[in-house]
């Protein structure tokens, strides 16, 4: 029940973020840039989930059962641990870790960002980009641009496949207020853009064309599920997306660190 109150399988592929924002630093400093970057999302799941506690109804978050209380009692030993770690070895994230936080607060707590249309969608690409300066202060531009897009798109599948869930807690996101086809068209939009913005980011053919070549693949996959409904099709179109912007994910970082 913990495992998932903090949601751990959920973001373990995240875990590599500090890496591209680590540069003339040590070892120890990575290390601890990805440890308290793991306890910064568990913190992030476990404070957003206590909030959560009324509104799913599928009876896949633990709050519900433990109540918000105790829930968000426990999501404060990875708060406490994430900035333990960074002030003992990576303390150049702790900046980024404090705003992290403070924007997880905001976004989950009432009166809740992510009850705002738009603004709450763009929050969660905000909380995921924090991950870069964990162990360093310059990461590629590009990197964060090409995570920046494929998490947003993410983000309105994930509202596509939740919003009953967010209806029924009156959280507004695009999915609620236009239907989830409309959420679904923008992701499409979103990996139309992304090969074009790694031009302009990057100036690279070989990123260029692996974008253009991930977006060849989801823009008719995305289009021919815009009207799906069940949440067993919307579950499995959110994964596959996941799955293949890692393999994208990780053929850039090799390409722009070659």
């Amino acid at each position: 029940m913990y495992l998932r109150l903090y949601r751990v399988k959920d973001w373990l592929h995240f875990l590599v973020l500090p890496l591209a924002g680590w540069s003339n630093h040590s070892r120890v400093t990575l290390a601890g840039g990805i440890l308290g970057w793991a306890f910064a999302l568990a913190f992030v799941s476990a404070i957003n989930q206590a909030f959560d506690d009324r509104l799913d109804r599928s009876g896949k978050n633990p709050a519900a059962q433990l109540g918000r209380r105790r829930a968000l009692w426990l999501s404060l030993p990875p708060l406490a641990l994430s900035l333990l770690s960074l002030a003992l070895f990576a303390p150049i994230g702790l900046f980024a870790a404090a705003a992290m936080m403070l924007a997880a607060i905001i976004y989950s707590a009432p009166p809740r960002l992510k009850r705002i249309p738009i603004v709450g969608t763009l929050w969660n690409v905000v909380l995921g980009i924090a991950g870069f300066f964990f162990a360093g202060v310059i990461p590629l531009a590009p990197l964060v641009g090409a995570f920046a897009l494929l998490l947003l798109a993410s983000q309105l599948i994930h509202e596509a496949q939740d919003r009953d869930d967010d209806a029924g807690g009156e959280v507004h996101t695009i999915a609620t207020v236009a239907g989830r086809p409309v959420a679904l068209e923008l992701a499409m939009v979103v990996v139309i853009v992304l090969p074009l913005a790694m031009w302009w980011l990057a100036r690279r053919l070989d990123v260029t064309l692996a974008c253009a070549l991930f977006a060849l693949v989801w823009m008719p996959l995305l289009f021919a599920h815009r009207r799906a409904a069940e949440l067993a099709v919307l579950q499995q179109l959110r994964m596959r997306y996941r799955y293949s912007a890692i393999a994208l994910g990780a053929v850039l970082f090799a390409l722009l660190f070659s």
